[in-house]
């Protein structure tokens, strides 16, 4: 019997399984080797492009890739330094009216994109077709890429649309003496920095450059046009269709005033000169219109027509002697200014006879007519005489009364208007008439231009207390002077110290003053309107002054005068009943006796 060794199909079994595992063995060896030379060969041309590469024509298989990018630069670099025209046509532009700005890539943060460039010829890649590239070659030509910094090509169009922007200019018609001018509109332009951006940069970012076509250095940029508001058709029309016959003939005005033998007329032609002076061009939402200055007109028109006018006058009174005697008013006329600007206006758009407009003139009634002044009736509201010192010490305190009473005398004072002592005394002044002579100023007397006019004041203020008118303001003498009413007397010091009364009846209050021998006379015609009683009171609190001597050049003798407090009421009657009452208390202060002792002094 043969041992289970020696069977042969036992053997054959034993011995094919070694083999396999011996097959299996050595082909797991191989592939691990293939698979180390395979990544070891992926490794080895990660950093260089496969032979037989170029970009844009320029040759950089098997370089390395720090190796591609010097020679890339090298040949291409100067793309980022010569400038590219960047053309600028404002909408509604013609294209011969583009204006051509240059733009440095380098400085608009346009560079070589030489990563995007290199992408998929260089780096780690297991990709049996870029292996095989690498092996048996590739016969490649690659694109070269831009790069934009997009802050930077922002940066760099809007400092050039600093420089390339530029307002509209408003057209413009200016009226002169001389003519028309006008001014033409210009456009402005605005270069839109964020659509040239977006234009120069897909430009640069998606330029394909080969060795057969170069980079487009002219990129079309993105401009507007900024319209004027007033543009050049809107002044052709304004100018043909209203200026032109605005201007193309006079406008005149005529006016007549009055009837039968007293009719007047006159005329005014508004020459081209007047209405280029009178008329204006007013804008508004870009369109013109033609208006025209009323006042300036106005006064234009009234250089020719205004002798048709005069103001009418009241009827008045005047003293005549010792009587009074209406003088009668008459009519004015007056140009009627309502609707002639706008006539004269509405003439500007018509031709011939339509150019010539019809003013009106007013009969403007006085106020104080003629059959009111003959209502009037004038008898003596009061009187008042006043003595004043005399002799040749007073000369000149007696001119000065003289010169004072003159001016007063006839004055004349309409119903409801005031009377005005330093008014009516006209300009204190040597030219007018007044001298210097003794005026008190602080309690003392010195020598003061118009000295004595305070009498003709204590005048006037008793003659309007006694006809019974409105008594408005008075001031006292800071010191009593004998020669007066005690409490009824006024000084005047102008223009601080005024004497005012009004004259509060319906008729015009007259003044009649004048001088007989040392005596000042006052009375005062009109309509009197009340009875007066006047009420003087006692004197109280009686002081005295002192003597003084005084030895300076500009002394003035001053006599003693006491001190004291009086209270005076004037009442007012009609019909024998108390209608209204004026109370005054005055205090005066006690004068001191002044000699002067220097001969030289003096003054009286």
């Amino acid at each position: 019997m043969a041992d289970a060794t020696d069977r042969p199909g036992t053997l054959r079994e034993e011995g094919d399984g070694r083999g396999w595992w011996s097959v299996v063995g050595r082909l797991t060896a191989a592939l691990l080797v293939l698979a180390a030379v395979y990544v070891g060969a992926a490794l080895y041309f990660q950093d260089r492009p496969p032979a037989g590469v170029s970009v844009a024509g320029v040759d950089i298989g098997s370089l390395t890739d720090q190796e591609a990018r010097a020679e890339l630069t090298r040949e291409f670099g100067d793309r980022t330094t010569e400038p590219l025209v960047l053309t600028l046509t404002p909408d509604g532009a013609a294209p011969e009216e583009a204006e051509r700005v240059e733009v440095v890539p380098a400085d608009a943060g346009l560079s070589l994109d030489l990563d995007r460039t290199l992408r998929g010829v260089t780096g780690l890649s297991f990709h049996p077709a870029r292996l095989w590239d690498h092996v048996a070659g590739a016969d490649r030509d690659l694109p070269l890429y831009g790069g934009v910094d997009e802050e930077a090509l922002r940066a760099e169009v809007t400092r050039l649309a600093a420089d390339y922007d530029t307002d509209p200019v408003d057209g413009e018609v200016g009226l002169t003496p001389d003519g028309v001018e006008v001014t033409e509109a210009q456009p402005g332009r605005t270069l839109e920095v964020e659509e040239t951006v977006e234009e120069l940069q897909q430009a640069w970012v998606g330029q394909v450059w080969d060795e057969e076509q170069g980079p487009d250095r002219e990129v079309a940029g993105v401009a507007s046009t900024q319209r004027p508001e007033l543009t050049a058709a809107e002044i052709e029309r304004f100018t043909q269709e209203v200026l032109d016959p605005a201007l193309a003939a006079p406008v005149v005005v005529e006016a007549t005033r009055g009837e039968g033998e007293q009719e007047e007329e006159a005329r005014a032609e508004l020459a081209r000169r007047d209405l280029l002076q009178l008329l204006t061009v007013e804008q508004s939402d870009g369109a013109l219109a033609l208006g025209i200055d009323a006042e300036a007109t106005l006064d234009r028109v009234r250089q020719d027509l205004g002798r048709l006018e005069r103001g009418p006058r009241d009827a008045t009174v005047r003293l005549a002697g010792s009587s009074v005697e209406v003088v009668g008013g008459q009519v004015g006329y007056a140009l009627v200014e309502e609707g002639l600007v706008d006539a004269v206006e509405a003439a500007l758009t018509e031709t011939g006879e339509g150019r010539t407009v019809a003013a009106d003139v007013d009969t403007v009634r006085p106020q104080i007519t003629n059959a009111v002044a003959r209502e009037w009736s004038f008898s003596q509201m009061s009187s008042f005489v006043s003595v004043f010192p005399s002799g040749p010490d007073y000369e000149a305190r007696t001119a000065n009364l003289r010169t004072g009473v003159a001016n007063v005398n006839g004055t004349v004072v309409m119903p409801g208007e005031q009377f005005s002592l330093g008014a009516a005394l006209g300009e204190v002044s040597e030219e007018a008439g007044y001298a210097e002579a003794p005026v008190i100023v602080d309690g003392e007397l010195v020598m003061g231009l118009g000295g004595g006019l305070s009498q003709i004041s204590t005048v006037v203020f008793n003659a309007s207390w006694f006809a019974g008118v409105q008594l408005d303001a008075h001031t006292t003498h800071s010191f009593y002077i004998p020669r007066y009413p005690a409490g009824r007397e006024a000084t005047l010091a102008l223009p601080w110290i005024d004497n005012l009364w009004t004259n509060d009846t319906d008729t015009p209050v007259v003044v009649r003053a004048w001088i007989t021998g040392d005596e000042i006379h006052m009375v005062l015609l009109g309509d009197k309107q009340y009875t007066v009683r006047t009420v003087d009171g006692e004197r109280r609190d009686v002081t005295r002054g002192e003597r003084r001597e005084d030895d300076s050049e500009d002394c003035v003798d001053q006599a003693p005068s006491e001190g004291f407090t009086i209270r005076n009421i004037r009442i007012l009657l009609q019909g024998g009943d108390e209608v209204a009452r004026d109370d005054f208390t005055t205090t005066y202060a006690a004068a001191d006796e002044i000699v002067c002792t220097n001969p030289r002094a003096g003054g009286r």
